[in-house]
């Protein structure tokens, strides 16, 4: 078989078995659309972090920064849509938050990237989150 009647073969099987041949989004429109970073990547505050939220459908249109964020290098947090963005200076620090939370005992459900995450209490707007933000569920009831 030619090399591009091979091509064509194997994508009409994948297409009919429903396997995709990439890993990122098709284009839309005139802006290419990408997948967000597998790790989340970072961000330099809060805000940042609440845009992506907003254009992904969360609601958060009351944000207010929290003074003094223990542990964070800075937090915001939103009552209307009942979470919390922190973002913190260095990878490890997002870890450290992990473990405290856990410490308390009363179960642990956030979004982590590189230097931010993110407190919700409903694992469905995390998961919304994640698709735009990327980053990692972490869920220790």
């Amino acid at each position: 078989m030619r090399p591009a009647a091979l091509a064509l073969a194997t994508m009409l099987l994948a297409a009919g078995c429903g396997i995709t041949t990439a890993d990122t989004p098709t284009n839309a429109g005139t802006s290419e659309a990408t997948a967000p970073p597998t790790d989340g990547g970072s961000y330099a505050s809060p805000r940042d972090v609440v845009v992506k939220l907003k254009a992904a459908g969360i609601a958060c249109d009351d944000y207010e920064p929290i003074a003094g964020a223990t542990g964070a290098k800075d937090r915001g947090s939103c009552q209307q849509g009942n979470l919390v963005v922190s973002i913190y200076e260095r990878e490890g620090d997002v870890q450290a938050q992990v473990e405290f939370e856990e410490s308390l005992g009363i179960g642990v459900l956030l979004l982590t990237g590189r230097n931010w995450t993110v407190n919700h209490d409903d694992r469905a707007t995390l998961d919304t989150a994640r698709s735009v933000l990327g980053g990692t569920l972490v869920i220790k009831p």
